[in-house]
């Protein structure tokens, strides 16, 4: 039987103004120059060595720009090298928001932390050319080539961004969709699900085998799932008790897989024992079904990329080359983690 704490949190239902911002995409870029000494010789100070090629963090694509001899004719840039960050290929009223830090590399292609500058705090890019930032004075020649860091002529620079999101609020005059969930009320509802005790529903998937719910839970966490549960129930038995009301899956969705959905409207999370080999195959069923019963489907797309891969979605690493290296004629390597569900 339920508790009175149990029944408390499905007789008063929340409606309140929530907060929400998105998971912060994280990534990082690696730009090589070979022959930092030709390039300290072939540009003036203010004038950029070619770009780097284009990488994608957070759904937008940067470049990192490099001045052998400082982004500033005159004044302090004289003397040092310059790094700066900027969108590329955006529409003209775009703006992002972004923290990020550039890192000299040393010959492991570890960072120096004595050479690491970071944005003071979160900067707003635009597509203007001239919304730049960066570390004008970066480190200095004479600092940087007795630095050892400077092997056959090489320097290796890492640039890491973090695009911040902004915070919306949404007013919820009815229900919501899909509530989130406090530690106690995750450890309650997955104790239900587990032991099945008080199910008043049943779900009927392909093949036949029947999962158990609770209305109360559903109509918490997943209001349509509960719509469709009122429109469709009758007088029917389950298992020999007479109450449980049996529902057919839409679709083709197996039991394996309504079992997990099950599982993430309940919990907020995906099966412990849903194995990395699992989720290709099942991650389309489940963020099919999610957004056909208006759960967040998207949390469960990221949900099921980091169990099948664990890591960041947005995290890229790219090496690339300075036009004043030697041409090799080698591609420069991206990789996008990004999977292709939803």
């Amino acid at each position: 039987m339920m508790t009175r704490r149990q029944e408390d949190y499905y007789r008063y239902p929340t409606t309140s103004t929530i907060v929400a911002s998105a998971p912060m995409p994280t990534g990082h870029h690696v730009l090589r120059i070979d022959g930092y000494s030709l390039t300290k010789a072939k540009f003036a100070a203010g004038e950029e060595c070619d770009e780097s090629c284009s990488f994608v963090v957070g759904g937008h694509a940067w470049r990192i720009r490099y001045y052998p001899n400082g982004a500033v004719v005159s004044g302090s840039g004289g003397g040092f090298v310059s790094l700066m960050l900027s969108l590329d290929h955006q529409p003209a009223a775009a703006v992002v928001k972004a923290r990020f830090a550039f890192s000299l590399l040393d010959m492991d292609g570890e960072p120096v932390p004595s050479r690491t500058y970071a944005s003071d705090g979160v900067v707003s890019f635009s597509a203007n050319s001239s919304s730049t930032f960066g570390a004008e004075r970066f480190i200095g020649h004479g600092e940087l080539e007795a630095s050892g860091h400077l092997a056959g002529d090489r320097l290796a620079v890492r640039c890491d961004v973090t695009v911040v999101k902004d915070i919306a609020v949404v007013k919820r005059d009815g229900p919501p969709t899909m509530s989130t969930l406090c530690p106690v009320e995750q450890d309650m509802f997955r104790c239900l699900l587990d032991t099945g005790d008080d199910a008043d529903v049943a779900f009927r998937a392909a093949g036949g085998e029947t999962i158990a719910a609770h209305r109360r839970v559903l109509e918490r966490r997943a209001p349509e799932l509960a719509t469709l549960c009122r429109r469709r129930g009758g007088a029917s038995c389950f298992m020999g008790l007479v109450g449980r009301h049996v529902i057919d899956v839409d679709g083709d969705m197996d039991a394996a897989a309504f079992k997990a959905l099950l599982h993430f409207v309940y919990t907020d999370t995906l099966p412990e024992t849903m194995a990395p080999r699992e989720v290709p195959a099942m991650a389309p069923q489940l963020i099919a079904a999610a957004r056909k019963y208006g759960l967040d489907w998207e949390r469960l797309r990221l949900l099921s990329e980091d169990k099948a891969w664990g890591w960041r979605v947005d995290d890229t690493s790219m090496d690339t080359t300075a036009a004043a290296a030697p041409t090799t004629g080698d591609d420069p390597k991206r990789s996008q983690r990004r999977l292709p569900w939803g």
